[in-house]
């Protein structure tokens, strides 16, 4: 095989790049367009497609976590001979990436009310773990415990009470609830610690525990919750098909701690959601990172787009603001399949030519630190 094929496919020792990441991080933008273009299907292909919602946001949390671990890491080495440079650099870092996504987010959200952005929420959640990133293993463990605890009953009950909007918006209480996402950003943030996106026979075995172990709890969740909403109802319950069977409006004691502790339907984040969905995460990552490179080559493009996450995010938005400007419902649907194709070549040939995405390279510039001069002491990068 040539060099081009080789980069135009997405080589890891051309690249740079942990291909599994990035197709996990492919199939999370790609989940993103389906769930909100694909909206006027109805009949089991609605169905079907309706796993992408609630799925894909938390995905790309996990793989966010996975992001600050290697952040971290890198400037570590870079400042090997000065820790406090290194978490000082990482600290600015974080604050710049998070406010820039801050602005894109509020900029988008000026010509797309449609959609429910997830890039400021991101920026919060960099600047949360940001504060915990200090902490051990065994640390971050104890947080994403009473996160699961206490953070999640008690965000169900702020969003009972009138609170502000803008108090809303910041503490995710109407869109995507801080304690859940914080823990499946603080969950990738472990993995990269346990050297769970390596090549060793150690990093081996642990996503194959992560494949079997992750995939087996979330699908005895999904099915034990779909069972108990069954039963519930009296009836099948398609509450994992993005349908909602429970009126929260004006809860009683047992609607509000079955909703907070049982209730699986997308985007509720309450407890068994939450757990399942971490699950799924990093039980099809880990299958990613097992793949082969015969697997890798065929799902390259997908990689590619994960590459460069943000900027296709960015362009999904505006595409899809277009689409429905001129088109309206009806044309949601052809223009998804007409964008996905379109983003998975011009991904596949960015990345050839270029490496990152234009977003990502003018985040990197704005918030990396500089070069040091090879000839300072302590030189490692």
């Amino acid at each position: 095989m040539t060099v081009f094929a080789q980069r135009l496919l997405g080589r890891p020792a051309l690249t740079g790049r942990v291909v599994g990441l990035d197709m996990a991080r492919g199939l999370a933008i790609l989940g993103m367009f389906t769930a909100h273009m694909w909206v006027s299907v109805q009949g089991p292909v609605s169905g079907v497609m309706a796993l992408s919602h609630g799925r894909s946001a938390p995905l790309f949390a996990l793989l966010a976590g996975v992001s600050l671990g290697i952040m971290q890491d890198r400037l570590a080495r870079r400042f090997a001979d000065s820790p406090a440079l290194s978490r000082r650099y990482y600290s600015e870092k974080i604050l710049v990436r998070a406010a820039v996504l801050i602005l894109i987010a509020a900029l988008l959200s000026l010509i797309n009310t449609r959609i429910l952005l997830i890039l400021d929420n991101y920026g919060v959640w960099m600047v949360c773990a940001l504060f915990l990133s200090s902490l051990s293993v065994p640390g971050l463990l104890g947080v994403i415990g009473l996160l699961l605890v206490v953070g999640i009953p008690l965000w169900h009950y702020l969003n009972l009470l009138f609170l502000p909007s803008e108090i809303g918006v910041v503490l995710g209480l109407n869109d995507y609830q801080m304690p859940t996402f914080l823990i499946y950003v603080l969950t990738g943030l472990i993995l990269w610690r346990l050297g769970w996106a390596g090549v060793s026979p150690q990093s081996r075995r642990l996503q194959k525990y992560g494949a079997g172990l992750g995939l087996g709890v979330a699908g005895v969740i999904f099915g034990v919750g779909t069972a108990i909403d069954s039963l519930r109802l009296g009836r099948i319950s398609g509450v994992i098909l993005n349908q909602d069977t429970l009126s929260i409006a004006n809860p009683t004691p047992a609607q509000f701690w079955y909703q907070t502790l049982v209730y699986i339907a997308p985007h509720t984040d309450s407890v068994a959601e939450t757990v399942a969905n971490t699950a799924w995460c990093v039980g099809l990552t880990s299958l990613l990172l097992l793949a082969g490179p015969t697997f890798n080559r065929f799902l390259s493009p997908v990689a590619a787009l994960g590459s460069m996450a943000l900027t296709t995010y960015t362009l999904h938005v505006i595409w899809h603001a277009i689409t429905f400007r001129w088109f309206g419902y009806p044309g949601l649907i052809p223009s998804l399949i007409i964008m996905i194709a379109v983003f998975l070549l011009a991904a596949s040939l960015w990345r050839l030519r270029f490496g990152k995405g234009p977003l990502e390279t003018f985040l990197a510039r704005l918030s990396d630190p500089p070069p040091r001069p090879r000839t300072a002491p302590g030189w490692h990068d």
